[in-house]
């Protein structure tokens, strides 16, 4: 590397970095969700669980906290107030007395069509500026660029 370049990275640092555009937008992304999903009590990350029950049904703690994409002692935590807002359940596995299962009540699922509709107005204001060709190659590009954070 050359002395300019390590000057002209030096006087920018990390901010001209894509890392750092992606954590700002990131971080801009998670703001406008918490907003959003204020006005239906609910807290960032505890969409992506009431979803997981949604799709898949009564889950083990484990297999929620897999689905969900967090560890089984944030999912334990995550699930208390979820409880007490009557928005998900727990019972002891009657197989295995040691595993929790955790289901969505009735109560959830009177949330779940206003949740979407949450999450498809925060993904209309998230690529609102993009073209059509703009927001296929985007997906893609976030996909490949998950993948490849995954297999590291």
């Amino acid at each position: 590397m050359t002395s300019q370049t390590n000057n002209i990275r030096q006087r920018r640092g990390i901010r001209g970095n894509t890392s750092f555009r992606l954590s700002q937008v990131s971080r801009l992304h998670r703001k406008r969700a918490s907003e959003l999903l204020s006005n239906l009590d609910l807290h960032l990350g505890q969409e992506m669980v009431l979803d997981a029950l949604w799709t898949f049904g009564e889950l083990s703690q484990t297999e929620l906290a897999e689905k969900s994409g967090v560890r089984k002692a944030t999912m334990t935590v995550a699930l208390r107030p979820l409880e007490k807002c009557g928005l998900v359940e727990r019972t002891c596995d009657p197989n295995d007395r040691r595993v929790m299962l955790v289901a969505a009540t009735a109560k959830s699922q009177k949330l779940r069509h206003e949740l979407y509709d949450v999450w498809e107005q925060l993904n209309r204001e998230t690529i609102a500026d993009l073209t059509d060709d703009e927001r296929k190659t985007f997906d893609r590009l976030l996909k490949k660029v998950r993948l490849g954070l995954e297999s590291q």
